[in-house]
């Protein structure tokens, strides 16, 4: 099978992962669905990724191999995926993502793309099932669901919203990611990826078939690795470059409590006790609003008003 007649890509970037990645690679190049070609991004791994990569492409030619000199980190490795696959595979239709560590099943492609095509959606997404070490349980819709001109609103109208943010667990039409590409933060760099993407989809279908087991057992990686100081400053900016984009996009006014909501609930979830503190200023920074203002504590739920006065000093 030929790469440049694929119809999937599925962008790969690589760093510290030799102890799991060829069995991220071998779920991959054993795919019921054929039509795809592997774009794996070396980002300067250490260990012995290199060599693994390039025995594998020797093996199977839909595996494109492509280096970076230096570490520039996951983002700027699945950047490299994206520009590769849109300036040189131009028979490709959907680009997915998936993390050297991971693995997912024989017929998730096969399934995901007879789902994309059939309802000619930008985003299909499925579901995936968290290592051991998820403290956060994921649970699947029991019914296919179908958004149109609508598609941010997944994040809100579910508890179980980690799906529509993880990268990894979708299709998505390659048009639609032309003009967009990962922020280089260090943690939920995936997070403000979703939130340029989906307000930008018109079509979104969401299947319940549990396709990807994410890992996070890997103590090199770089969520493992990231203390939840680093995190909450990374949600911060993230705050404040996704209130830009929606401002610039007319969408911000509709969305902002939701989002407000949203965007807390994740922050308490990943960093827990670091949370409690005078945040006040990086708060109103980041969203571009009074954090206390009536209107924002009158339209968000108790436990952000409690989220938002655990980080605001006003209770101990």
């Amino acid at each position: 099978m030929n790469q440049r007649n694929s119809k999937i890509a599925v962008i790969m970037p690589v760093y510290n992962a030799e102890k799991f990645l060829s069995s991220a690679l071998e779920s991959l190049i054993n795919q019921s669905f054929k039509d795809i070609c592997i774009v794996c991004v070396d980002d300067a791994s250490p260990d012995n990724c290199r060599k693994i990569l390039d025995d594998y492409a020797k093996k199977d030619n839909r595996i494109v191999v492509l280096h970076h000199d230096v570490n520039q980190g996951s983002s700027a490795a699945r950047n490299t995926g994206i520009d590769y696959v849109v300036n040189n595979l131009s028979s490709v239709e959907y680009v997915a993502f998936m993390d050297s560590d991971d693995i997912i099943e024989t017929n998730a492609y096969e399934r995901a793309y007879d789902e994309a095509k059939k309802y000619d959606v930008d985003i299909l997404n499925f579901n995936f099932l968290p290592s051991t070490a998820w403290e956060y349980k994921t649970i699947p819709s029991g019914e296919p669901l179908n958004y149109e001109n609508n598609c941010i609103e997944a994040l809100f109208s579910h508890a179980e919203f980690y799906t529509y943010i993880v990268c990894w667990s979708k299709l998505y039409k390659k048009d639609l990611l032309k003009n967009i590409r990962f922020s280089k933060f260090n943690f939920f760099e995936d997070g403000c990826f979703a939130y340029k993407v989906l307000p930008r989809a018109k079509k979104m279908r969401v299947i319940p078939d549990v396709f990807y087991k994410y890992n996070i057992e890997n103590p090199s990686s770089m969520c493992t690795k990231t203390s939840n100081k680093d995190r909450l400053r990374s949600i911060f900016e993230i705050i404040k470059e996704t209130c830009n984009d929606w401002r610039k996009l007319g969408i911000f006014e509709k969305y902002k409590h939701n989002y407000i909501s949203h965007i807390l609930t994740y922050t308490g979830l990943v960093c827990p006790d670091v949370i409690e503190g005078n945040y006040t200023k990086e708060l109103n920074d980041s969203f571009g609003l009074n954090i206390l203002d009536e209107n924002v504590l009158n339209n968000v739920s108790q436990e952000t008003k409690d989220q938002i006065f655990k980080m605001t000093g006003k209770v101990k």
